[in-house]
């Protein structure tokens, strides 16, 4: 892809969204900027381990993690191992998640996948869990019918090619129902939670095959990437007991017992929760992808960071044909070092930018109206009682275990970085322009001052 040389193809080269692929030029490496490499420690703890690993990786919504692991699928296939990567939105409803839905898109992408990588897994193993899988969800009059329904144009409406097994389409249907149905969904759920554990039995006994056929054909093993699990909606249950406690602390055993290599990715709110103990006791290897410092914990401005931000950029963008040198730094701190809003900014810079100017079109005026907008959507999202405890963040550099910044952390109104260690927190500068957080903020000071 060609670096953007109009304000059209700028806005699509920003594409806030869509991760990058291996060996993409618009890649850049921010492993200085960011203070480690999460890819090589997931790819070390992976290829030196001689049990089956279950690790972690968080990061706020946005900051790479996409881009990140698809550079660790690509790294694992050259070493030697098959990976299975899916996004879990895909398969799944993250505002409403049970581990029971995840195990089985899991199963499910073990089968279909490698058939489609043409590694065929054992007829006798499929057709004794498809007897099982059936007998467990569905009665017998259900199976009658789900066998009518599974001809060609069904197959083909679940995204399934010809030549599957049943088992296969079995487990993409019921994922479906899972996902779109909410009487059907409680139904299921009702007949496997008894059954989780030969759930996983199974599933392990699918892994531990394909494990055989592939070291036959001279394969390290496989590997299992899940991602996307951050984005799982963040709600309080009762009984202080969260979305997110409910997948990976009630139930993260379950998730680590699978007889392969796993890596999931996980809301960075729970590693900073009253859980977060438990949660790296049973993920034991969990890995930060934190933003990449635009500032030192002393306020000051990070050259060598605004350096790695504005290089984002130039790997897309041609920034001396669309703009201007001040609206580029503006950009970049208004981002606070997070890589998605860097491309929402930009793109949205793009919007606005005047279509009758040629050159450096994107302006300081342009970045500041860019930068309202986004100020705008902050300040729909922040309750009233969370200004003190971003003023008191902003002052201290530190977040604690509650749920108030679970949620600041969550909502990305907060942000981690490394500079040295331990890791700091800070405000999102775009929430730093608020009026109600300037307020909060001259209280708090006040408070200080009258202290001393």
């Amino acid at each position: 892809m060609t670096v953007a040389t109009t304000l059209k193809n700028a806005y699509n080269a920003a594409d806030p969204i869509r991760p990058l692929l291996p060996n993409d030029p618009r890649y850049v490496n921010l492993t200085l900027a960011r203070g480690k490499d999460v890819v090589e420690s997931l790819f070390t703890g992976i290829t030196w381990s001689e049990r089956f690993l279950s690790q972690l990786i968080t990061g706020h919504r946005g900051s790479g993690k996409s881009t990140e692991l698809l550079r660790l699928r690509a790294n694992l296939e050259e070493a030697g191992y098959v990976v299975l990567y899916f996004e879990a939105d895909d398969d799944l409803d993250l505002n409403d998640l049970e581990y029971t839905d995840l195990l089985l898109a899991i199963a499910r992408h073990v089968v279909s996948d490698l058939h489609l990588q043409g590694i065929s897994l054992r007829p006798k193993l499929l057709e004794d869990i498809e007897a099982w899988f059936s007998e467990t969800v569905y009665t017998s009059e259900q199976r009658r019918e789900v066998e009518r329904e599974l001809d060609s144009e069904a197959r083909l409406g679940l995204g399934l090619p010809e030549g599957l097994p049943l088992v296969a389409y079995l487990m993409a249907r019921v994922t479906s129902q899972i996902k779109n149905g909410r009487a059907i969904k409680s139904e299921i759920r009702r007949k496997l939670d008894p059954q989780v554990s030969q759930l996983i039995g199974n599933l392990n006994l699918l892994l531990k095959d394909a494990n055989v056929k592939l070291r036959q054909q001279g394969k390290q093993g496989l590997v299992l990437l899940v991602d996307n699990l951050d984005r799982l909606i963040y709600r309080d249950l009762g009984s202080r007991r969260t979305t997110h406690t409910a997948l990976y602390v009630e139930h993260g055993e379950q998730l680590c017992d699978l007889d392969c290599h796993t890596v999931y990715t996980v809301p960075i709110s729970l590693m900073y929760s009253d859980c977060a103990t438990v949660v790296r006791s049973i993920f034991p290897r969990h890995h930060v992808l934190p933003m990449i410092k635009w500032h030192n914990r002393d306020n000051m401005l990070s050259a060598e960071g605004i350096g790695y931000l504005r290089e984002l950029l130039r790997a897309r963008i041609n920034l001396d044909i669309l703009c201007t040198p001040e609206a580029v730094d503006y950009l970049c701190q208004a981002s606070g070092g997070h890589p998605r809003d860097l491309m929402i900014l930009t793109r949205q810079a793009c919007e606005y930018a005047p279509r009758d100017v040629l050159r450096q079109p994107i302006t300081l005026a342009v970045a500041q109206r860019a930068e309202a907008d986004l100020i705008a959507d902050y300040s729909r999202m922040i309750p009233e009682e969370h200004y003190p405890l971003l003023a008191q963040v902003y002052l201290s550099k530190e977040v604690r275990s509650d749920e108030a910044h679970e949620l600041m952390l969550y909502n990305l109104t907060v942000l981690e970085y490394i500079n040295g260690m331990p890791p700091w927190h800070d405000v999102h500068p775009i929430v730093l322009k608020l009026p109600k957080f300037q307020v909060a903020l001259a209280a708090k000071r006040e408070k200080l001052l009258a202290k001393h």
